[in-house]
């Protein structure tokens, strides 16, 4: 049986950083299992998603690197998740890098460097940006037709 391995994140706005990612984390074996945030854990994580649950599961599970997608509904499931799917590496992105450090009497733990210059919350950082830009013309342009009017 070859290595089986394991993730975990929101993926909201699936993006060429989680492409990457994902072939990446499948070419370290031979059967890759995304966990994917619930909703309901993202809430308690603080975390508000644009995409729900059973979308981001689907399009993860879609991606042709990815063999098996779960829920994540809590931060202590892994040490089960890992048990009882026979993970053999436990592998996240970088930014995460020394908290699942006491995984490693499990399995292998890994961490991989993230694709630079994109992610869930600069994309939403900028679409927030964008639509505040919107909103101010918006705004300008009632005030000028309301000064027009009010000129009539």
């Amino acid at each position: 049986m070859g290595k089986r391995i394991i993730t975990y994140g929101t993926f909201d706005l699936f993006h060429i950083g989680h492409v990457r990612l994902l072939k990446r984390l499948a070419a370290l074996g031979d059967h890759l299992t995304v966990c994917v945030s619930s909703d309901e854990f993202n809430a308690i994580k603080g975390k508000k998603t644009v995409i729900p649950y059973a979308q981001r599961a689907e399009i993860v599970g879609a991606c042709r690197y990815v063999d098996n997608v779960l829920p994540e509904h809590d931060w202590d499931q892994k040490r089960d998740d890992i048990v009882r799917e026979k993970i053999d590496i436990f592998a996240m992105g970088d930014d995460w890098s020394g908290k699942f450090n006491d995984l490693g009497d499990l399995c292998e733990v890994f961490y991989l460097p993230r694709t630079e210059d994109v992610s869930s919350t600069s994309l939403k950082a900028f679409m927030e940006a964008l639509r505040d830009e919107q909103l101010k013309e918006v705004k300008h342009l009632i005030e000028t037709l309301n000064s027009k009017a009010a000129g009539l």
